[in-house]
């Protein structure tokens, strides 16, 4: 509901849907950054931060503090959306180890069938 297309069937951001930086790139999901202290928001380019912090580095749960020179202390807290008409959802719940374990063994799975290992 909501898509352009109705027969599209988005599922809503969550760790078990996407854990990594490049998953949620090849999605397409929009991500944007807002300030504790100084309620700045930010709109966060997934292929920089892939850049910065690796393809497969784990952004949920992640709290850096916030850029500005006049926020000393403020902290970020990161909101993902699936789809650009969609609603925001916070990225503070950490993926636990079983979540991580399961998101690697279907990796490993998806690469047996193309006919490729990682």
């Amino acid at each position: 509901m909501g898509a352009k297309d109705p027969d599209r069937v988005v599922s809503p951001p969550s760790p078990m849907t996407a854990p990594t930086l490049a998953e949620m790139h090849v999605r397409r999901w929009e991500l944007r950054a807002d300030c504790n202290r100084c309620k700045v928001q930010l709109r966060v380019s997934l292929p920089a931060m892939i850049r910065a912090q690796g393809p497969d580095a784990i952004w949920w749960g992640q709290h850096p503090t916030c850029p500005g020179y006049e926020c000393p202390g403020g902290k970020l807290t990161y909101y993902a959306r699936a789809i650009s008409s969609g609603s925001w959802v916070s990225m503070t719940s950490v993926p636990d180890e079983r979540t991580i374990a399961f998101w690697r063994s279907s990796r490993r799975a998806r690469g047996r069938a193309r006919g490729r290992v990682r």
